[in-house]
């Protein structure tokens, strides 16, 4: 049994943060103290209830931190999103870990805040804070109103906030550790799967505040530094007239490598604006979300049931 020493304040579990680092430069390296200086100043932390992994991906970093608690990992593999996150998971042993990219600054009591909505509901497992800058349209006052301490369904950048979430580790034993052929490109999409297909809701947290700033990391920049991915041979990729109206044809054709990810993501669980679907009327009726059912609804044969009840031919 794991010892778990107290935050304060009724916190007992120790947290676990994993942050991924792509540090190229002194720009990204300047974000990547950024983000650590404001996660310690975040909480009254003590020596044994913080854990932070920050895993590098630049083979010749020689970056200095100088933050209590803090181990710097260079693996030796190549690059992925959720291959580094797995690494992360068997290298930590809090019974909550957050999963964070380097390209965000928490606010002052956001662990707190997602610690009391799960002390409160025990059966919720899988938390998000919110971004309030107004950047994120889905969780504005308006779409997310501030007199509830929290709202729960999958919808991404809504209940979901891909950049920092907060999973027990408990989780992974319904799920499965993260799927490694996803190495960065649809990673998001996947982890919103995982959730809704073990019946676990998203859990967004309106008292917990991190802020993103959305593409300033280093794999972001190089993606939009020029088109050499962009897709112009649209017979070698191709998408269904339905794929083209509604699934984002022009952010998929931006890069090849989201038009990869997305097939990656449609060959394992079928056509996204489907499975979409089902996860919006299943937040709409809670009673639906029973581990053997929603296994059963988020499977690709159901998906393609459900194609074929809507009249799509995905």
């Amino acid at each position: 049994m794991r010892n778990h020493t107290a935050f304060g304040d009724g916190i007992k579990e120790r947290l676990s943060v994993i942050i991924l680092s792509y540090a190229l430069d002194e720009d990204i390296y300047a974000m990547n103290c950024r983000a650590l200086d404001s996660l310690y100043k975040s909480e009254d932390w003590s020596d044994d209830n913080l854990q932070v992994l920050l895993i590098e991906s630049n083979k010749e970093s020689t970056y200095k931190y100088h933050w209590p608690n803090l181990e710097v990992l260079i693996p030796d593999e190549q690059f992925g999103f959720h291959k580094f996150f797995n690494i992360g998971i068997g290298k930590t042993d809090g019974e909550y870990i957050a999963f964070c990219n380097n390209d965000i600054i928490f606010n002052k009591g956001w662990f707190s805040a997602i610690k009391e909505v799960a002390d409160a509901h025990k059966r919720f497992l899988c938390f998000s804070p919110i971004d309030d800058s107004g950047d994120y349209p889905k969780m504005t006052p308006e779409a997310l109103p501030r007199d509830k301490d929290y709202y729960k369904g999958w919808e991404h950048q809504k209940h979901f906030a891909p950049w920092c979430f907060v999973w027990k580790r408990k989780v992974f034993d319904l799920t499965g550790p993260f799927d490694e052929t996803l190495d960065f490109y649809g990673a998001d999409c996947d982890e919103q799967n995982m959730m809704s297909h073990n019946a676990l809701w998203s859990v967004v947290c309106t008292n917990s505040i991190v802020y993103h700033l959305a593409g300033q990391t280093a794999i972001v920049k190089q993606s939009g530094a020029d088109n050499k991915y962009r897709i112009t041979d649209y017979e070698k990729y191709p998408l269904t007239e339905f794929e083209k109206a509604h699934n984002y044809p022009l952010w998929i054709y931006d890069d090849y490598r989201f038009y990869e990810g997305y097939q990656k993501l449609k060959k394992k669980w079928g056509l996204d604006n489907t499975t979409k679907w089902l996860q919006k009327r299943i937040t709409k009726y809670p009673v639906l979300n029973f581990r053997p059912l929603t296994r059963l609804l988020f499977t690709k044969r159901a998906n393609l049931f459900f194609c074929h009840l809507r009249g799509i031919k995905p």
